[in-house]
């Protein structure tokens, strides 16, 4: 079991947890809001698109909206180092995944046991260091797991790095997150050598992460991917933003 599970055991142990979904006294996720998220949130995978959608954005894929439930165990998750709820997500995040690979056209017939390539975007290293770990990254390795189990091959690999002068995309208004997120992203050499040399055919590559807002951050882990010859195919997320359209129109994901 993963140490940071049993860390969250001993605290709703000793502390009196309670579910991050409904509040009512128990684990971190109660046995009815786990069983509703998993068999909810699969039949609400579809594509998304921010709206207004930034040129040259890859298909997107979500397992529902950013909101509720879904997004308080998202936020739990992220900003609160509840780690037990890494595999549920994770196993949402796989839909989502598997939505957009079996959508994907592709010009190259690659071997049936070539496996995904989960490309998770990295978070900034300050806030890794303040959340002690990169929760992006273990949602996409519990994902990398889920499609394992379900019999998909798939692996986790971190080839994006951030670089400096990133800030906190918190508050930001589109325009603003599209100016700091520019160049933000590079390939890490090691990573991608590892990949050439151990995995010779690829079933394909998906930029993962947990919410799409504005569409800016996985255009930028697109292009810094795409500039090096990685084949993308989209981005997998687990939930999407509602966007308010430009000129007073309706909220929309």
């Amino acid at each position: 079991m993963d140490p940071t599970s049993l860390l969250d055991g001993a605290r709703d142990l000793l502390l009196g947890g309670r579910c991050a979904a409904c509040e009512r006294p128990g684990g971190v996720l109660c046995g009815s809001c786990r069983d509703r998220l998993m068999v909810e949130a699969p039949l609400a995978r579809r594509p998304t698109r921010p709206r207004p959608c930034p040129p040259g954005l890859l298909p997107v894929w979500s397992c529902g909206g950013y909101t509720g439930p879904l997004r308080d165990l998202l936020l739990a998750h992220k900003e609160h180092g509840r780690h037990q709820l890494t595999r549920p997500l994770g196993a949402l995040l796989a839909e989502s995944v598997t939505g957009l690979v079996g959508s994907a056209t592709t010009p190259v017939v690659v071997p049936v046991e070539a496996p995904v390539v989960l490309v998770p975007v990295p978070s900034r290293p300050a806030a890794v260091r303040a959340r002690g770990r990169d929760a992006t990254r273990a949602l996409v390795r519990a994902a990398a797991r889920a499609l394992g189990e379900a019999g998909v091959p798939a692996t986790c690999s971190p080839l994006l790095a951030t670089r400096s002068g990133v800030a906190d995309q918190a508050g930001l208004d589109v325009a603003a997150r599209a100016a700091n997120l520019r160049g933000a992203f590079r390939v890490r050499a090691g990573p991608l050598g590892r990949l050439a040399s151990g995995v010779p055919a690829v079933a394909g590559v998906v930029v993962c992460y947990d919410v799409v807002t504005t569409g800016a951050t996985l255009l930028e882990a697109q292009r810094a991917l795409l500039a090096v010859g990685v084949p993308v195919l989209g981005s997998a997320t687990v939930a999407a933003t509602a966007r308010r359209v430009a000129g007073g129109g309706g909220r929309r994901t």
